[in-house]
């Protein structure tokens, strides 16, 4: 049986071996990946370079509407405030406080009572005002709302009146009741006092005896 000899054996070993060499696969993946990167990277870098020019226009695009814009802005801000000060307006005029009720029942109210004669009366109409609160920026950037301008209204009537009946004085718890107990005035008003009474006073030989006194009627205070 012959035998063969391969002299190349050696040879192809050590080629088998280059081949199979873990450095090499390494450096080959290596480069791949690299590659897939470099590719990647520069994909990213156009996309940023398109987003940089589509920021730009925009930048430019506001650039030249924002003249008209603020203008438009500022408009629309003091159409608010004259629509705000045209409501405010209105509902003064529709709740504005009118004298002719309360004077008119007032003399309902002398027509229930027997001898108590109204000698005085005085009316105080009042206004304290608050000033508006411009909106502002506090220190971590946030916007506090302003407030608008208030007024406070208060109304206080006071009558003077005499009690001139046989007993001076009797009438006027009577006629405080009435005050209180009218319609409108219960309904009104926020409290009736009496603030003050005089002694007994003696006139001359043809009037009768008489106690002055004083109640005042109060109205609830209305923020406008």
């Amino acid at each position: 049986m012959p035998i063969r000899i391969n002299l190349l054996a050696e040879q192809q070993a050590a080629e088998e071996m280059r081949r199979r060499d873990p450095v090499k696969r390494a450096t080959w993946a290596s480069g791949v990946i690299v590659g897939i990167m470099v590719l990647v990277s520069g994909y990213l870098q156009f996309k940023l370079m398109g987003a940089m020019r589509e920021v730009n226009r925009s930048e430019s695009e506001w650039k030249r509407i924002e003249p008209e814009y603020t203008k438009i802005t500022s408009n629309l801000n003091k159409t608010a405030e004259a629509e705000h000060k045209w409501e405010a307006l209105q509902t003064l005029a529709t709740n504005r406080f009118l004298w002719a009720t309360p004077l008119n029942a007032l003399q309902y109210v002398m027509l229930s009572v027997e001898d108590v004669q109204v000698t005085r009366l005085k009316t105080d109409q009042s206004y304290s005002i608050t000033d508006a609160i411009k909106p502002s920026t506090n220190t971590v950037g946030g916007v506090s709302r302003g407030k608008p301008a208030t007024s406070r209204e208060r109304i206080l009537v006071t009558i003077d009146a005499k009690d001139v009946s046989k007993r001076p004085g009797d009438q006027i718890f009577k006629f405080q009741q009435a005050i209180t107990n009218y319609a409108y005035y219960r309904t009104n008003l926020q409290k009736t006092e009496l603030t003050g009474r005089s002694p007994r006073q003696e006139s001359g030989a043809n009037m009768r005896p008489f106690v002055t006194f004083v109640i005042e009627c109060q109205y609830p205070e209305k923020v406008r």
